[in-house]
């Protein structure tokens, strides 16, 4: 975990400790989000651990604003997949008392149901890009009061659904070259079937 430029802590020991403290806690929230999606449990609880009462969650395949129904939107998305491997960098932060931003690079992996298992090769569609987070400080800790996923490059093909993702999720670059041709079983123009735009 690094600091951003402006997120150096005040002087003194106790400042000191405090800062190093809200880092670790950040750094960890970011783990615990990406190490969640891979264990499948999304209920109420986990969407308390994690998220703001007014989050808004922003992502290639939907957008979902609230806390309630964060499960639901998440669990939509993440059962399509048979399993998944998710892999962050190292997060950056920013601090500003209460708030913070964390950034970080994903590579995320998802099998398609029926795949082969190793050491045969895999049917899987990977994709990586890059979370931009806001977060807030409450009175359990902190949380995420906004999450955006970036996407710069994918390889693999996309779950049946996935017709589309929203052109402001897409990282800078040229497109995957599958949506670039228009392959139907890859991204377009349109959201998650289900998904809230």
């Amino acid at each position: 975990m690094t600091d951003a430029a402006g997120g150096a802590p005040a002087a003194g020991p106790d400042a000191r400790i405090a800062h190093l403290t809200d880092r670790a806690e950040l750094g960890d929230l970011a783990e615990r989000y990406l190490a969640s999606l891979d264990t499948g449990t999304f209920d109420d609880a986990w969407a308390r651990s994690l998220f703001t009462e007014d989050v808004e969650l922003v992502f290639p395949v939907g957008s979902h604003q609230g806390r309630a129904g964060a499960a639901a939107f998440t669990r939509q998305i993440m059962e399509r997949w048979d399993g998944t491997h998710h892999h962050g960098s190292p997060a950056l932060v920013e601090l500003d008392g209460d708030r913070a931003t964390v950034a970080w690079s994903l590579i995320a992996s998802h099998l398609h149901f029926g795949s082969p298992r190793p050491p045969a090769a895999s049917h899987h569609f990977q994709l990586g890009g890059r979370f931009d987070t806001s977060v807030r400080r409450t009175p359990h800790g902190w949380r995420f009061a906004r999450m955006r996923l970036r996407i710069t490059w994918s390889t693999g093909a996309a779950a049946a659904a996935v017709t589309s993702v929203d052109a402001e999720t897409l990282g800078t670059g040229a497109l995957p070259a599958a949506l670039d041709a228009g392959d139907p079983g890859s991204y377009t123009d349109t959201h998650l079937e289900g998904s809230t735009a």
